[in-house]
């Protein structure tokens, strides 16, 4: 069994689990008999972990262009391991309406937190998903209606300026919810941290912010529409050259790891959306990712239709690959420094698979310097803390939520591991990952 508290694999006898909480956990010594009618796993030989927590998904806008729905996706999460997802940005009736589906079908899928519209500057980078605020004296009406809804964590976007920052993270605190960010041209890392924003999404959004003064922006939608195609790919190539050189010890660097530090503030890399998105969808190890497989047809054909509507530039390949490592070396010296990581994979944003880019992730996070329990930790703790069920959830321990996942194999060994899944119990309820993938539409 994986015991957060020391990062170790530690032995058990037996775990009782009662309605959705767990009952007692017994030593490998002690002596058990199961309670009479109890209903019982044999996981002898097996390895226990946490149900993962997913803390950076969209269940609503991305899918809705594809012509999908989440729910028909959600066994896939389950099916994975995954027993918790976070949405940290969209239409929020439709994320209200999903969350109750899963809690009436726990055998089905995994249980849902809401989050916010992105808050941003008007006209909004994403228009279908946000809410432009830039008066902060319309921030506090905001919050109370999210709030009223059920949203857990609100998220600012690109465009924000501080002082509506300022105010969404006051207001939201007050009511005691979780403030993210995707930070770019509006409103600064240094500034947000300074400020007590709970955590930044991205790798890629705190490096834009060590890059040397003067280093030029990619610019928003409405603005590279004017701009030719031939300086458009020269603009990119010299944004890649400065940040696939960019010296990760310069003061500018070494200054915003501290303060991220001082202030306690996460950072959620997402590094698989880099790798499999961003930067290197045109290679092979990720057109060709055999996870693509176990995924319904027309959600792989859509993302393939998407990468053939925005071809990358095959001579930048190794500076893409290059920022890549950077983004990597960067997540290895946030580690190192002490800010506490959080795990998301920003599925089902194009070769993010559901459920499938947790372990994408995770194996990511090792190959970037952490350890694989503190990956899992991170997965599990960590991102337990940003839904405010620190006490529920992210842990195997008497009285918590009965989510936990059997592992034929033991992921400390190594974090592939996580994909060996057994079974997997949510709420208290015995999950099949076989049964869970048949859910699923094939087309």
């Amino acid at each position: 069994m994986f015991e957060v508290a020391s990062g170790q694999m530690v032995p058990f006898g037996a775990i009782v689990i009662e309605g959705d909480r767990i009952k007692a956990i017994t030593s490998a010594a002690e002596a058990f008999t199961a309670p009479p009618g109890a209903q019982e796993i044999d996981a002898r030989g097996k390895f226990l972990i946490p149900g993962l927590i997913d803390a950076h998904v969209h269940l609503v806008h991305i899918l809705r262009n594809l012509q999908i729905t989440a729910d028909e996706l959600l066994p896939l999460f389950l099916a994975n391991g995954v027993t918790t997802l976070r949405d940290v940005g969209d239409e929020v009736g439709t994320q209200r309406r999903l969350a109750d589906l899963a809690e009436t079908h726990p055998e089905s899928a995994p249980r849902i937190f809401l989050g916010s519209p992105l808050v941003d500057a008007n006209p909004p980078y994403h228009p279908f998903i946000s809410l432009p605020i830039t008066d902060p004296a319309k921030v506090p009406a905001f919050v109370e209606e999210m709030s009223g809804l059920g949203v857990q964590t609100f998220k600012i976007y690109v465009g924000t300026g501080r002082p509506v920052g300022q105010a969404v993270i006051r207001e939201a605190h007050r009511r005691g919810k979780w403030v993210t960010a995707h930070l770019a041209w509006g409103y600064s890392a240094q500034d947000a941290a300074a400020d007590g924003i709970d955590s930044i999404e991205h790798i890629g959004s705190i490096l834009e912010f060590m890059l040397p003064p003067g280093t030029p922006r990619w610019p928003p939608p409405v603005e590279r529409s004017r701009i030719p195609a031939d300086e458009l790919a020269a603009l990119e190539r010299r944004i890649l050259e400065i940040k696939a050189r960019l010296d990760l010890t310069a003061p500018r660097v070494t200054e915003l790891l501290a303060a991220l530090v001082r202030h306690k503030v996460a950072v959620s890399p997402t590094l698989v959306v880099y790798r499999n998105w961003m930067l290197l969808r045109d290679t092979p190890e990720v057109l060709l990712h055999p996870d693509l497989q176990q995924i319904p047809a027309r959600l792989r054909d859509g993302w393939l239709l998407s990468a053939k509507a925005a071809k990358m530039d095959p001579p930048t390949q190794d500076l893409r690959r290059r920022q890549f490592a950077k983004l990597q070396e960067l997540t290895r010296q946030l580690y190192r420094a002490g800010v506490e990581l959080l795990v998301g994979t920003d599925t089902p944003v194009q070769f993010c698979p559901p459920g499938f880019a947790m372990h994408q992730e995770l194996e990511l996070l090792v190959q970037s310097g952490l350890t694989p329990a503190a990956a899992l930790t991170a997965a599990t703790r960590h991102n337990a803390r940003t839904l405010d069920q620190a006490e529920q959830l992210g842990q195997l321990a008497v009285g918590r939520l009965a989510d936990l996942v059997i592992l034929a194999a033991n992921p400390i060994e190594d974090i592939r591991n996580t994909r060996s899944i057994f079974r997997v119990i949510r709420s208290g309820v015995e999950c099949d990952p076989e049964k869970l993938r048949r859910m699923v539409p094939a087309r």
